[in-house]
């Protein structure tokens, strides 16, 4: 094979795949290779939001979801908040169905993918050397969404991990849950801690327990996963999964010359949510048309001062941070919300997200 490419992507993760997708739609004869440490895909869910000023996921990349809400609702204690969010949905994707049918496009168009891991990567003037654990590969640019190595970097101020464990479970009746249940709040002083639920079919849920936290306590966090489990007297588990997405405003990588980071490394992920999927897919689809050499990703900068706010009433006051959804998920523009979640808001939008958010933790946070 030959080792010189116009474009070498590290990770077959997300982003990589759907920006691949959409520049072969304008950029048909560059030469490119992908390196992916593990051929197997994990499988795991995925949810974001649909509707209109949206990127459609179904009409962009041929994706589709398994499941679609027209209903969501946030809970704390006894106070429950349910609403319809029309004209957007809520839906959910089997992260490995998006990855196989990306894959299998780009597949089609003659990409070779080497399934191996990356030692070293060194840039100069005219070209990034690769270095992995099956040669060396050369290319003019490189998209670089390979994990970062917490043992060797300090950690960013005001980081927070959002861990989970999931299981799909399986009951003998309808559990006549027909909502997506977005955060059903466990109280806790340290951390913030929710259920997240989704029902799957009309005898099937998908249930993860997730935390916002400084540091990560996988063992605690099972306990309270098997105690929420019990409420929905499963009769069997079908699937398992957890995980770890960083909540961090500063711990992304810069843009050099010719290695642009992608994913989490690259800020994709919305320090306020942890939402990717809908940012990485309009970021993809934005760049089609640009020369490699023009790439990159940047936030909007309203949204990132907000984000920034929001993680940091988060970080410093855990104990509070129900309160704040509740209200925001009470607002009487569920719209504005979603937008904002979506990362589309319009300027009325953010307005009312403000005036929908306790004004009194959002301004201590903001000078802490």
């Amino acid at each position: 094979m030959d080792k010189i490419f116009d474009l070498i992507l590290i990770g077959r993760g997300l982003s990589n795949l759907l920006f691949i997708s959409q520049y072969l739609k304008t950029h048909q004869n560059l030469k490119i290779l992908i390196l992916e440490k593990n051929k197997k895909i994990d499988e795991r869910f995925i949810s974001t939001w649909q509707g209109p000023g949206l990127i459609n996921l179904k009409n962009e990349y041929n994706i589709f979801p398994i499941q679609s809400f027209n209903e969501i609702s946030v809970s704390e204690k006894n106070n429950k908040i349910k609403r319809k969010i029309g004209p957007y949905q809520y839906q959910t994707y089997q992260y490995s169905e998006i990855i196989k049918s990306l894959l299998k496009l780009i597949e089609a168009r003659g990409i070779k993918i080497i399934y191996s891991g990356v030692n070293k990567i060194i840039e100069n003037n005219r070209y990034v050397s690769v270095s992995t654990d099956k040669g060396l590969y050369k290319a003019k640019y490189v998209f670089n969404s390979s994990p970062y190595n917490e043992k060797n970097q300090q950690k960013p101020e005001h980081m927070l991990y959002q861990y989970f464990i999931g299981t799909i479970i399986k009951n003998n009746k309808n559990h006549n849950i027909k909502e997506c249940q977005l955060m059903n709040f466990i109280h806790s002083n340290k951390e913030i801690l929710f259920n997240y639920v989704i029902p799957l079919s009309n005898n099937s849920l998908l249930v993860e327990t997730t935390a916002f936290g400084k540091s990560k306590n996988f063992s605690d966090l099972d306990k309270l996963h098997q105690i929420s489990l019990k409420q929905y007297k499963p009769v069997e588990s079908l699937f398992f999964e957890k995980g770890i997405i960083p909540m961090s405003i500063s711990k992304k990588l810069t843009k050099t010359k010719r290695v642009i980071p992608t994913g989490i490394r690259g800020g994709f992920a919305r320090p306020s949510s942890g939402y990717l999927l809908l940012r990485a897919a309009t970021w993809a689809k934005d760049s089609k048309n640009m020369n490699l050499n023009q790439i990159g990703f940047k936030e909007k900068t309203i949204i990132h001062l907000l984000d920034k706010v929001f993680l940091k009433a988060c970080y410093f006051y855990p104990e509070l941070a129900p309160k704040i959804f509740m209200k925001l998920f009470n607002a009487r523009h569920i719209q504005s919300v979603i937008r904002f979640l979506a990362d589309t808001p319009s300027y009325n939008d953010l307005i009312h997200l403000i005036k929908n958010t306790p004004k009194k933790i959002m301004i201590y946070a903001l000078f802490k």
